[in-house]
């Protein structure tokens, strides 16, 4: 063959496999992330969007077979999360098999000790590493450029050998996020607003708490990963990575403070400890000082993505918090920038090459998170058996242990007052790879009966501990008493301060949250049974004929029915008494919509929709009617997660809103538009001042002034409603002279301690502000505040009758804790929770605890929701 034709046959044969996709290993260079990018990751003032990294997955993934790329589902704003496996060529191969096997491991049903020994044996690890879950923590998504690089090419022994024993999982957990924050950088760089923080939350409704949605899932990218960590990859190593070091070291490494999550085997402890030791090890071999542990996040909540949400799955979870300036902007320390209390730059056993300051750069960031994660792969790969033979091993212990001792399980009754809810949450637990029995038929358990249907979630199953862990009651530990877990020193020292703060919330029991009828099975309950993939609630039908079809106030989906019956023109009243109707009772705050106002077509259909039911009747009752509300909701540019979660409840259950920006406060004229006013958990002086001048470009500076304040009390006076969540009543208490005072002002921490708790509350159950609810009912406590109505502010006798209080919930004078810790309880007993003010015209709404704690607490969404139509 002539050269000619040989150059002619070679450029055919390229041009075909380009042209199919395929490239054969060897015949094309992987493209590196700087050829990509125009930039090496990491390089100063350079962030990348989420699409610029799934795009170069995407484009390496056609030139090896080391890569490939999977949809997960969409996020939030519709984009596609897309997550990286990476392995050998061999493995990747057989990923299904790979899969299987850590399936059936992780199940541990149907295998004999022998079996599992040699599934282990044959099986590979696998890993998941998660990057910017916070967006404003930048380096983490920019390392997983060069991290998937470095894999897929490396040729060394290390690397060779992570690819042969390792199959990774690399994803990206909040990608709407990453683009919002490069784009919100790459406009202000070189302006004097480069640093400045975001005006908006980035991730629509969560923000920062995006991490604190994991075992209640109300997020779409959580339900995403909670599916492939729970049902589909069962993975044997967890690793999240996020900034921000404790000040000045350069990342926070495992092992954690105390107090620990009793929900966990202890074999998850042992392998958090190793993994960090190695860690630590990988910064000192790669002189990467900085390094500290055990300090700050602790082990308790589970309600982040990693931790003990990962962990009562029988998965190892890693966290670390790698230190950056700001976005991708260099910043240069001294040690005189340090806390007194690191400037001598002592060694400790936890902290053993300290920091000793200068530049710190993105770059830096990005090369201690490559190190972080590839001492993680390299720990999985030298233990590959290990980790996946304790996998069975923790679930056959786990499912053993719950055969033989309390608590059994839960069992949860067909007949619920919301069922929606009730079937919302056991869908969570099933999408997380949670059995849940439905039973064959009636029975009776400690003496209540249980009708055919009911549901059972047993702990004797492979995640039984998660089950516990988030259905039972917590009992936090008051560290004081336990100096010897904490305090690492010599001899234990008593400490009679106040109490040891913890990082997050402490109870959190979810069917208490949600108003589910949960009941903890001290015995087994002997009954036929099947395991289930989807609760369903009871069918929403449309029955009976008359002038009034009814529906009751309890269900959650009853205001979903309610916002679509008046969206289509029905007209629909609440009923202020009890009535019967059909030898049925129905109470107070009962629906009742006139028949002649909506075609029956349309109501069936909303009634199926809504699931929730609807009986047709002649009835004789007092009742008022209801309007569609023009509901405002005022979101600052000081960027607020609970404005994003109360959208997030008003978008889920059919409410339209506006949102109400500083400049439209300022404006006034707010009766004309709106009815209601929503201000979120935010104090005055931050509702009132918003951003300093010069801290942020000029159109977010600046909050609703005292202009705003005069516009919202002529909202109010000329008949507006005024809703107010924990601190935001602080404004209308100082500002409007009410005669309320929060009784937890100024009050020390070790007097009084509530770091989210679940407490009682007795509801005003014929305020139409409590319809629906129970009278005896819970409060989600978090830096609440409670109430005084006193009358020691002097009110204008002609005003006095108008603007007494309204006490529409109150702490009972006894015991006060259901779930978690507190002290000082007395301080609130008898005082007011829930208040409302009659205000000239209108009408001022004061929470004092939260009614929706992270859209966790289903079971009081519906004051908010009644707020709304008062």
């Amino acid at each position: 063959m002539s050269s000619l034709k040989r150059i002619r046959t070679l450029i055919f044969i390229g041009s075909f496999f380009l042209l199919s996709g395929y490239v054969p290993f060897g015949f094309s260079q992987v493209t590196a992330p700087e050829d990509y990018l125009g930039y090496k990751p990491g390089a100063d003032f350079h962030l990348a969007t989420y699409e610029q990294l799934t795009g170069y997955f995407e484009l390496i993934a056609r030139q090896t077979k080391r890569l490939r790329v999977f949809d997960m589902g969409p996020t939030t704003e519709g984009r596609r999360m897309k997550y990286v496996i990476i392995s050998s060529e061999e493995n990747m191969a057989e990923l299904e098999r790979y899969r299987e096997i850590t399936r059936t491991l992780s199940i541990a049903r149907s295998i004999s000790e022998e079996e599992a020994q040699r599934l282990a044996d044959e099986g590979k690890v696998i890993v998941w590493i998660d990057s910017g879950i916070h967006s404003t923590e930048t380096s983490p998504p920019m390392h997983q450029f060069q991290l998937a690089y470095d894999l897929v090419t490396g040729e060394d022994r290390r690397t060779r050998f992570i690819r042969e024993n390792v199959i990774l999982l690399l994803v990206h957990a909040n990608p709407d996020g990453m683009t919002l924050v490069a784009d919100w950088y790459t406009k202000n760089l070189g302006t004097t607003f480069e640093n400045s923080g975001l005006p908006v939350l980035y991730n629509k409704y969560a923000g920062h708490d995006n991490n604190r949605d994991a075992f209640i899932a109300n997020l779409q990218e959580t339900q995403n990963m909670n599916l492939i960590i729970g049902k589909e990859w069962f993975p044997e190593l967890f690793y999240s990575q996020h900034e921000t070091a404790p000040f000045p070291a350069r990342i926070w490494i495992p092992p954690n403070p105390e107090p620990v999550n009793p929900n966990m085997h202890p074999i998850i402890i042992r392998w958090k400890n190793l993994v960090g030791s190695a860690m630590g090890q990988g910064f000192e071999s790669a002189g990467q000082p900085g390094a500290i542990s055990r300090n700050a996040y602790d082990l308790w909540y589970p309600g982040y993505a990693d931790g003990p949400s990962v962990e009562g799955h029988n998965i190892p979870s890693v966290l670390t918090e790698t230190a950056n300036y700001r976005y991708a902007t260099p910043f240069f320390y001294t040690v005189n920038d340090f806390p007194e209390e690191y400037r001598d730059l002592i060694m400790g056993t936890f902290y053993p090459s300290p920091w000793e300051g200068g530049w710190w750069r993105l770059k830096d960031a990005v090369d201690y998170n490559l190190t972080a994660s590839k001492s993680v792969l390299d720990v999985a790969a030298k233990y590959r058996y290990e980790f996946l033979y304790y996998k069975y091993k923790m679930a056959k212990d786990i499912i053993a242990r719950f055969k033989k001792e309390p608590p059994y399980g839960w069992v949860i009754s067909a007949h619920q007052r919301d069922p929606n809810t009730t079937a919302l949450m056991l869908n969570r637990f099933i999408d997380y790879g949670i059995e849940v029995y439905r039973a064959d038929t009636a029975f009776i358990y400690n003496g209540i009966p249980y009708p055919e249907g009911s549901y059972i979630i047993p702990t004797s199953q492979p995640f039984g501990m998660y089950v516990k862990n988030i259905l039972e009651k917590q009992s936090y530990p008051d560290l004081r008493k336990y100096g010897h877990l904490w305090q690492g020193i010599s001899s234990t020292v008593k400490w009679d301060g106040a109490p040891l703060a913890p990082y997050d919330g402490v109870g959190w029991t979810l069917p208490i949250q949600m108003g589910v009828d949960a009941g903890e099975m001290s015995i087994p309950v002997d009954v036929g049974k099947e395991m289930i993939t989807e609760a369903v609630s009871p069918r929403g039908i449309l029955s009976g004929n008359g002038q009034y079809y009814v529906f009751i106030h309890t269900d959650n989906n009853s205001f979903i029915a309610l916002n679509r019956i008046l969206e289509t023109g029905g007209q629909v009243s609440v009923a202020l008494m009890d009535f019967t109707l059909g030898g049925e009772q129905y109470p107070k705050g009962t629906f009742i919509v006139e028949a002649k106002s909506i075609k029956r077509e349309i109501l069936t259909n909303i009634a199926e929709e809504a699931r929730i039911p609807m009986k047709g009747g002649e009835i004789r009752v007092t009742s008022k009617p209801l309007s569609k509300s023009r509901i405002a909701l005022y979101k600052s540019w000081v960027a607020n997660t609970d404005a994003g979660w109360i959208s997030y409840i008003l978008d889920k259950y059919g409410f339209t809103y506006y949102i109400l920006t500083d400049a439209e406060m300022r404006a006034g004229n707010l009766r004309r538009r709106f009815d209601v006013v929503i201000l979120p958990e935010q104090g005055a002086s931050s509702i009132i001042n918003g951003h300093r001048k010069g801290t942020m470009p000029p159109e977010y500076v600046g909050g609703i002034g005292v202009e705003g304040v005069d516009n919202l009390r002529t909202f109010i006076e000329e008949g507006g409603i005024l809703v107010c969540h924990k601190s935001s009543s602080d404004l209308p208490i100082r500002y409007f002279n009410l005669p309320i005072k929060n009784v937890l002002q100024s009050v020390p921490s070790d007097s009084f301690n509530c770091p989210g708790s679940i407490l009682k509350v007795n509801f005003d159950t014929g305020h139409p502000l409590a319809f629906g609810m129970q009278e005896k009912g819970i409060a989600y406590f978090s830096g609440g505040y409670v109430f005084d109505v006193s009358q020691n502010t002097p009110i204008t006798e002609e005003k006095r009758g108008n603007q007494l209080p309204k006490i529409v919930a109150n702490y009972p004078d006894e015991t006060l804790l259901i779930s978690g810790w507190m002290i000082g309880e007395n301080k609130i007993k008898k005082k007011a929770a829930v208040i409302e003010i009659p205000f000239g015209e209108g009408k001022i709404i004061l929470f004092g605890f939260s009614i929706h704690n992270r859209a966790q607490a289903y079971s009081t969404f519906k004051l908010l929701f009644n707020a709304l139509y008062y």
